[in-house]
């Protein structure tokens, strides 16, 4: 047994000092991608090799592919915790589990800021893959994807492409790596009884069921950064659209089943953002997978300005992949590879002027009382700023980052649903009377409640407050503005709002 042990040290070795000449050489072989990822990874490229001799011999050929294919996008993919603190960078926490709801956990959350000024999320701990990943946990991988991928019927019908792309990737987000295909399969395959007769779409459908079943949507998750592991959300039974998602999504893999997390980073009507699972079919149709309507506090997608897809594979035109790394960009879309995937029939395309000394400039909308980029443009002198494909009837903001600041680089505007454009912006010598009657869609007045108008010029400035009647309050406002009426809900229900030529409120 000892000798054994040698000799395979021994072979391990030198096939290692193989590969390593293999890495330095410019003749065909491995891919320069995946050289890259290994130059990469420093004192953990003895991992990655480790797992290339594993694959060496021809009858594993599939599988090398499936490797180098992790391998060549594995840059860029990363795990990531977060912690909250104050500007002295004392350390919050706000267990989502201690509150029943949003609004509690929100009310706490303003309370400490009153006391101690703004709370913001740092980065606690950042590990890149290719410098922390094992040679089992990539072989594990491989292997348990390719044992779903021969094993069900539904599954061989994928092509080699989407396999590696839906189906092998280990992770789904910025998620701790954990192998989670062996653990789904024990626990939910025999709930898939006569698998050979399921088509992909109904054995997809019979397992988003099962977690529908056992996890739920909880909205006082929403303001937690980290995604909950495997263990976590089982155990806790709850978890944000984020939580969820990634937990069926990695299901569906593990069943051999193309999947992925698609994503609108904030709702532009609403608060908060909204993520779906997506499963896609050998012939590469697709198909969303929904929560069950009996989930408590379900916030359905309203007015969507962009929507991504979560990608592992490196999307050369994500602003991941095209900033500089010590570039700041906004969360959701320079943190991460993603692909645009809004839909071209429902987005125009927005022109704007040149913006000088701005690498990127951004479009945001309004969301749980703040402005929040969600579409992105690289300026050009020749060209101006583009944005591609961006959703109607939406009010924007143009804004660029400096630092995690926002600052405004021109009036917001309502991009309508034939492309034209609306600006904002105040006219204080002509005036309307307008009967305010509501802070929002659904937000009525409510006699006897202090409320506080506010008009965007730059910044929301102040207008006047009142009290509320039964009959709402009537005033002369300034044509052209874009308006906020609060009473500091904390929930901020409250949307913004322009005028009709008759005066009436127009919520956006």
């Amino acid at each position: 047994m000892i000798k054994f042990t040698r000799l395979l040290f021994v072979f391990t070795t030198v096939v290692i000092l193989l590969l390593t000449s293999c890495l330095k050489s410019t003749k065909p072989g491995i891919p320069e991608s995946v050289r890259r990822t290994m130059e990469a990874s420093g004192i953990n490229q003895p991992e990655l090799m480790r797992a290339m001799v594993r694959y060496s011999k021809p009858a594993d050929s599939l599988k090398q592919k499936a490797l180098y294919w992790l391998l060549a996008n594995m840059h860029g993919n990363y795990s990531v915790s977060y912690r909250v603190e104050d500007t002295t960078g004392h350390k919050y926490i706000f267990s989502p589990q201690r509150y029943s709801d949003y609004a509690r956990l929100k009310i706490s959350w303003d309370s400490v800021e009153r006391l101690v000024g703004p709370l913001s999320y740092h980065a606690d701990s950042f590990l890149l893959d290719q410098q922390h990943i094992t040679a089992a946990f990539l072989t594990g991988t491989i292997d348990t994807a390719f044992l779903a991928y021969r094993t069900f019927s539904w599954s061989r019908n994928y092509s080699f492409d989407l396999f590696c792309r839906w189906i092998l990737p280990y992770r789904c987000a910025n998620e701790k790596m954990e192998p989670f295909r062996s653990h789904f399969l024990k626990k939910y395959q025999p709930f898939l009884v006569k698998s050979d007769s399921l088509s992909v779409l109904e054995a997809a459908l019979i397992l988003n069921e099962l977690v529908n079943t056992e996890l739920g949507y909880k909205d006082s998750y929403n303001k937690e950064a980290n995604v909950q592991s495997i263990q976590e959300l089982e155990k806790n039974g709850y978890g944000n659209f984020y939580d969820l998602n990634i937990y069926k999504v990695k299901v569906l893999r593990s069943f051999g089943i193309a999947a992925t997390m698609d994503y609108t980073p904030y709702l532009a009507d609403t608060s908060y953002g909204y993520a779906w699972t997506t499963v896609i079919l050998p012939d590469r149709s697709e198909f969303m997978l929904e929560f069950p309507q009996k989930v408590y506090n379900l916030q359905k997608p309203g007015r969507i300005a962009k929507v991504f897809r979560r990608t592992y594979e490196k999307d050369t035109t994500s602003l991941f992949a095209v900033k500089q790394t010590d570039q700041t960009t906004p969360p959701y879309l320079g943190h991460f590879y993603n692909s645009d995937i809004t839909n071209p029939l429902n987005s125009k395309t927005v022109w704007m002027p040149y913006f000088r000394k701005t690498p990127y400039a951004y479009l945001a909308v309004f969301n749980d009382g703040n402005w929040h980029p969600v579409g992105w443009s690289a300026p050009k002198e020749a060209l101006g700023t583009v944005f591609h494909q961006m959703g109607t009837d939406v009010v924007y903001l143009p804004v660029k980052q400096e630092k995690k600041k926002l600052y405004w680089l021109g009036p917001p505007f309502l991009l309508a649903n034939d492309g034209s454009i609306r600006k904002f912006s105040p006219d204080f010598s002509r005036e309307q009377k307008t009967m305010l009657t509501k802070t929002g869609p659904y937000q009525n007045l409510i006699p006897g409640v202090s409320y506080t108008l506010y008009l965007w010029n730059g910044n929301w400035s102040s207008l006047f407050s009142f009290t509320a009647k039964k009959s709402g309050v009537t005033v002369p406002l300034p044509t052209g503005g874009l308006y906020l009426l609060t009473n500091d809900d904390p929930l901020m229900r409250e949307r913004i709002f322009s005028l009709s030529p008759q005066g009436h409120q127009i919520f956006h």
